[in-house]
């Protein structure tokens, strides 16, 4: 009984410190939003004054006559619309993987497994060049396009539909229900959980992906936020660091409020079939 006690203690305070480890950044930027320059290299773990927050806030919003809201709606646009078309072609591809036998079926999957395995980044440089023969880079098509093929999403898809019963599809085929209406009247609503999963994954990655947009991207005003926010200069060109900061507060704002408002459609178990 001792033991199990004492394991009991030393598994809370694990657990204890791994959390206040993986909170204490957003702590920090939340402080440091109340802050100025000085008090930034100040080191202090104390919040700063509420003056200093009203004057931050009210400088980043104004910087450069609002540009920070226009990051922000080109941060909209990429992430909620890449993130939508690529689990929709995803949700589709994974329908047809899932009613479907066609020779090649297998292969394709373990291709489709092999290309999720590769990092975007590695991918830049050929989109980078591609865009440039075509004539897309600075352009919202040159973030949007890449956005809406997601790999990880068809893999996923396809096992999620493995979930959906065969008389499922059969119930329907015996109603006369044609490809499409089985798909998204019938198909669609049984694996929405993870739609909606992916959905959220996806976001957040188009949301963070800081990497693509800094390749394709010149003109301030088709930056998404992660990127916009580390031009912010003073008329020197020097970083102010404490707007910054703030920005990346509200940056990330919107990403707590997905998650909040979608966790109860977050599914993340997977079954194969």
């Amino acid at each position: 009984m001792m033991r199990s006690r004492r394991s009991y203690i030393v598994f809370t305070v694990i657990l204890v410190l791994l959390a206040g480890f993986f909170i204490f950044p957003f702590y920090w930027l939340t402080i440091g939003t109340t802050k100025n320059v000085s008090q930034l290299f100040q080191k202090s773990l104390l919040p700063g004054r509420p003056s200093h927050l009203q004057d931050n806030v009210s400088q980043v919003f104004a910087y450069q006559n609002g540009v920070f809201w226009n990051w922000g709606l080109n941060s909209f646009l990429y992430a909620a619309v890449g993130a939508f078309l690529g689990v929709f072609i995803a949700a589709l591809a994974g329908y047809a993987f899932r009613k479907y036998n066609f020779i090649g079926k297998r292969l394709l999957f373990v291709l489709i497994i092999a290309f999720a395995m590769v990092p975007g980044f590695a991918t830049t440089l050929p989109l980078f060049m591609l865009f440039r023969d075509l004539n897309l880079i600075d352009t919202r098509f040159a973030v949007l396009l890449p956005s809406s093929v997601n790999i990880f999403a068809v893999y996923m898809m396809v096992t999620y539909w493995n979930q959906v019963e065969d008389e499922v599809f059969d119930a329907a085929a015996i109603d006369g229900a044609n490809d499409l209406t089985t798909f998204w009247r019938i198909g669609l609503p049984n694996v929405i959980p993870g739609f909606i999963t992916l959905y959220l994954l996806a976001f957040v990655s188009i949301w963070n992906n800081f990497f693509l947009p800094l390749v394709v991207i010149n003109s301030r005003a088709r930056m998404p936020l992660i990127l916009g926010i580390t031009t912010i200069t003073d008329p020197q060109g020097f970083p102010v660091y404490n707007l910054t900061l703030t920005a990346s507060f509200f940056t990330i704002l919107p990403l707590l409020i997905m998650f909040v408002s979608l966790q109860r459609y977050f599914k993340p178990q997977i079954y194969m079939r």
